[in-house]
C-alpha cells in the first residue's frame, strides 16, 4: 500500500500553493507556508486541522477546493523511480493507494503518467478520512497474507499504517524525511524508490524475462 502525495507524486510546491489559497478562502490565512501545510501531516491531517481550530464545514470547502485545483494543476509527476517501483512490484503484488486525496485526482494522475494498470485500487477521502480505516480495509481483503505494508512519507502515514496492524515503511524522498520518518515508528525508510523496491522484493523470486 502506498501513500499518493509526497510518495508517488512529487506534489509539495503545488499541494502548498492550492492548500494554502484554500486555506485563505475559507478563513485560515496563517497556513501560508509548506512549513505549515506539512505540520498538519503530522498525525492524521484531518484530525490536525480540526486541533488547529479549523471547523468541519470550512474542512470540507478546504479539501474540496484543494482537489479541485489538483485535478487541472500543470506540474505534477512523479518521483524519478515511482515507474520503475510500480512495475518491479505489479507482476508480485496487489498494489493499493491509500490517501487523503480524492481518489478520482489520483487516478487521473496515474493514467496521465501511464500508470493506472500498475495500481490495483485507489482509496481516497470519499471511502474515509482515516487512513487507519482505509488500511484495514484493504488488509482485511488479503487474511492470508502474514504482512502487509504502508509506505508513507509523513509521521501521521507511520502512526496510522501502524495503528491498523500494517508495517510502516518510510519514503524517505517525501515531505517529513529520514529521521522524523524513523521517530514516528518506519520500519525501514528507503533512501530512493529503487532502494525500496530491493527491499520488498528480497528473497523474492525474479521475475522472467
Amino acid at each position: 500500500m502506498f501513500d499518493h502525495d509526497g510518495v508517488l507524486v512529487d506534489s509539495l510546491t503545488v499541494f502548498t500553493a492550492v492548500f494554502t489559497a484554500a486555506c485563505r478562502d475559507h478563513g485560515h490565512p496563517e497556513i501560508a507556508t509548506a512549513d505549515h501545510v506539512v505540520a498538519l501531516f503530522h498525525d492524521n491531517v484531518y484530525d490536525c486541522m480540526r486541533a488547529h481550530g479549523m471547523a468541519p464545514d470550512a474542512i470540507a470547502a478546504i479539501i474540496a477546493d484543494t482537489a479541485a485545483a489538483l485535478a487541472t494543476a500543470p506540474g505534477l509527476h512523479p518521483f524519478p523511480g515511482v515507474g520503475d517501483l510500480l512495475r518491479g512490484l505489479s507482476p508480485w503484488f496487489d498494489v493499493v493507494v491509500v490517501t487523503s486525496n480524492e481518489s478520482a485526482v489520483v487516478r487521473a494522475f496515474l493514467a496521465r503518467e501511464g500508470l493506472a494498470d500498475l495500481v490495483h485500487d485507489v482509496l481516497g477521502v470519499e471511502v474515509d478520512g482515516s487512513k487507519v480505516n482505509k488500511i484495514a480495509t484493504v488488509m482485511a481483503r488479503y487474511p492470508r497474507q502474514s504482512c502487509c505494508l504502508y509506505v508513507g512519507d509523513t509521521s501521521g502515514d507511520m502512526l496510522e499504517g501502524a495503528a491498523a496492524g500494517a508495517t510502516p515503511i518510510g519514503a524517505g524522498w517525501g515531505w517529513h524525511g529520514p529521521a522524523l520518518l524513523s521517530a514516528a515508528g518506519a520500519a525501514y525508510v528507503a533512501p530512493t524508490p529503487a532502494d525500496l523496491l530491493a527491499y520488498v522484493l528480497e528473497g523474492a523470486p525474479t521475475p522472467s524475462a
